[in-house]
C-alpha cells in the first residue's frame, strides 16, 4: 500500500539505495491444477517447532524495562504518523511506507494523511550521540518527556543509532497519570494549599487485579537517530524495518545471540537479516494483542503461537485460521 509521506527537509547526497524488494507478501492460495481425481497426489505437511524458552528469552532481551516487571509494557494507543529528516524524498517515502506496513501487521492504527502530526521520527545525522546531546542541552521537545534515567540510558547507547520512546501512564479512561517529579510537585502544592499530606498518585479502577494493572503505559512519541555513514549499504526497506522495530515498541538491540534472526542486529552484525523477520513480527503482534493493562510478565502471552504462525508464513505454509 502506498501512502503520502511527511518530510521536513530533503538532505544528504549519501542517501540509501532505492528499495528493490517489496514487503513480504503472503503466499498465494494453492490452486487445484490436477483435473483428474484418479491421478495420485502427494501432499507434504510439516510442523515447525518453536524454541519457546529461547524465543521468550530473546524477547525479554530486546525489551526495555524501565520499571517493575509488574508494570505494563509500553505500547501505542494512537495512530502512527511517521516523519523523516535527512533523506531524499524518494527514500523518505519508502521508509515511511514501510513503517506503516509494519505498523498494520502489528495491529496498530495508521494516520497516513499529509496533515497528520508526526509522532514517529526517523532522523539521519552525521553524529547521533552529539545530536542527542544537543537536543538534551536545549531541552528540545523531542526529549522533553524523557526522565533523567531515560536520558542517561540513551546516552549509554553505542553504535550507529540512538533511539528512545516517550511514554506516559494512563488510567483506564486514557487520562494521564502524574508520576515522578510531577507527582512530587503536585504533593507540595497540595500541602501548601490545604494541608494534605500528599503521597503517591491515586488511580481509581474498577477492574484492577493481579492480571490487570490500574494503569497502562502509552507511547506518545518515538525518535530514531541513525548515523549517515552507516546506511550506505542498506536500502530504504531495511531502514524502515529497523526504525519500525525501535519506534513501534520500547525495544533495544539484543545483548546476546538468540535462536532467531532479528532486524535489530543489522547495524551490529554483518550476517544480520536485512528485513523484518518472523521473530520481529511475532514480537510486535504479541505486544499489541490483548489488554494494554496486562502486567509486563504476562504481556507476551501469545508470543509462542504467533511465532509458529510467522515461521510458517516465512516457510510459505501459512495456516488457515
Amino acid at each position: 500500500m502506498a501512502y503520502p509521506f511527511k518530510l521536513l527537509r530533503s538532505a544528504s547526497a549519501a542517501g540509501i539505495a532505492c528499495a528493490v524488494f517489496g514487503f513480504l507478501a503472503l503466499p498465494a492460495m494453492a490452486q487445484d491444477t490436477n483435473p483428474d481425481p484418479d491421478e495420485d497426489e502427494i501432499v507434504v505437511q510439516g510442523v515447525l517447532e518453536v524454541d519457546g524458552v529461547g524465543s521468550r528469552r530473546q524477547a525479554r532481551d530486546i525489551t526495555q524495562r524501565l520499571g517493575s516487571t509488574s508494570e505494563p509494557l509500553a505500547r501505542w494507543q494512537r495512530p502512527i504518523c511517521a516523519g523523516v529528516w535527512g533523506l531524499t524524498e524518494e527514500n523518505a517515502s519508502l521508509v515511511i511506507n514501510r513503517i506503516y506496513d509494519v505498523a498494520e501487521i502489528a495491529g496498530l492504527m495508521v494516520d497516513s494523511t499529509e496533515a497528520c502530526g508526526a509522532n514517529v521520527w526517523v532522523i539521519v545525522v552525521d553524529d547521533p550521540a552529539a545530536t542527542f546531546e544537543s537536543l538534551r542541552d536545549d531541552n528540545n521537545w523531542m526529549v522533553r518527556g524523557l526522565g533523567r534515567s531515560e536520558r542517561n540510558r540513551v546516552e549509554r547507547q553505542t553504535g550507529a543509532v540512538r533511539a528512545w520512546n516517550i511514554a506516559s501512564y494512563r488510567d483506564e479512561n486514557g487520562n494521564a497519570v502524574r508520576t515522578g517529579f510531577d507527582a512530587v510537585g503536585d504533593n507540595q502544592i497540595a500541602q501548601q494549599t490545604n494541608g494534605n499530606a500528599g503521597g503517591a498518585p491515586v488511580v481509581q479502577s474498577s477492574a484492577m487485579s493481579r492480571l490487570r494493572t490500574a494503569v497502562r503505559l502509552d507511547i506518545d512519541m518515538s525518535v530514531v537517530l541513525i548515523q549517515r555513514s552507516a546506511i550506505g549499504e542498506f536500502d530504504a526497506i531495511t531502514i524502515g524495518d529497523y526504525a519500525a522495530m525501535r519506534a513501534l515498541a520500547r525495544t533495544q538491540e539484543p545483548s546476546r545471540e538468540g535462536p532467531y534472526g532479528t532486524i535489530l542486529t543489522v547495524f551490529e552484525d554483518d550476517l544480520s537479516p536485512h528485513r523484518i523477520t518472523a521473530f520481529d513480527r511475532a514480537y510486535l503482534r504479541s505486544l499489541n494483542q490483548g489488554s494494554a493493562h496486562r502486567p509486563g510478565t504476562r504481556a507476551m502471552a501469545s508470543f509462542d503461537e504467533l511465532m509458529e504462525e510467522e515461521l510458517l508464513r516465512e516457510a510459505g505454509q501459512l495456516l488457515n485460521e
